[in-house]
């Protein structure tokens, strides 16, 4: 039998879920350090800081009011300046043993700087619908499973009970994200509504995916070995 639009997206995403990542394997399973885990939240905020200005940039361009309201809310949950998501994100990095602002001063590595430019390319020059797809399925609606992931792990091999606002980051994800998700995946659902825009929004979700995962490949390797890839440091 067909599969039906909502089921090609979830398809699609999960072919290439970056929950699967080894990297997060690791984690999973506390093979990570701490220090580890906080290049990841470094990478996580230079990525998240531009997908807060694609949101922004599409709900100056969309028409259509409850796509705006989706948009602006999202945004406003992020930004909210008494409770900013990536304030909590340097709680943690400050837990785990780094400075708190430690993030806004790291390198950006080649994979995030690859997502960074390909969300932009995304915004600017894709229909609108398929934008919203891959940023709302193919991007934001991983980050609850990889929270779900991650948040036993902080519990059982971190030291974090739960609860910590330390680790609240990840935890008010899994909560916050159900929500998020669902109306995302519900505007995409409702708006990609020709054969045309669904391929198209199905080819931005896979794209999305591929990129998000170049991205945590160059966290993987600068974590665990000090370098964004395995290029030879010098030539013969």
């Amino acid at each position: 039998m067909e599969k039906n639009f909502h089921d090609q997206l979830v398809a699609t995403r999960d072919s290439k879920h970056s929950k699967d990542h080894l990297f997060f394997e690791l984690w999973s399973q506390g093979k990570l350090t701490k220090q580890q885990t906080t290049i990841y939240c470094a990478q996580h905020y230079h990525y998240v800081s531009e997908y807060l200005n694609w949101l922004a940039y599409e709900a100056s361009q969309i028409p259509f009011r409850d796509v705006k309201t989706y948009l602006f809310e999202n945004l406003g949950d992020e930004e909210n300046p008494d409770d900013r998501h990536l304030d909590m994100l340097k709680d943690y990095v400050a837990a785990a043993g780094s400075g708190r602002d430690s993030v806004e001063d790291s390198v950006v590595l080649a994979g995030t700087e690859g997502l960074q430019n390909w969300g932009w390319r995304l915004v600017y020059q894709t229909a609108w619908q398929a934008a919203v797809a891959g940023m709302f399925v193919g991007l934001e609606s991983q980050f609850l499973d990889i929270c779900k992931k991650i948040v036993p792990a902080l519990h059982k091999h971190y030291g974090f009970a739960p609860g910590d606002r330390r680790i609240r980051f990840f935890e008010e994800h899994v909560r916050a994200d159900e929500i998020h998700g669902a109306k995302g995946f519900a505007i995409v659902e409702k708006y990609c509504n020709t054969p045309e825009l669904q391929s198209l929004a199905l080819r931005a979700v896979e794209a999305a995916t591929i990129h998000r995962w170049r991205y945590m490949n160059g966290i993987y390797w600068y974590a665990l070995y000090g370098k964004d890839d395995d290029t030879p440091s010098s030539l013969a």
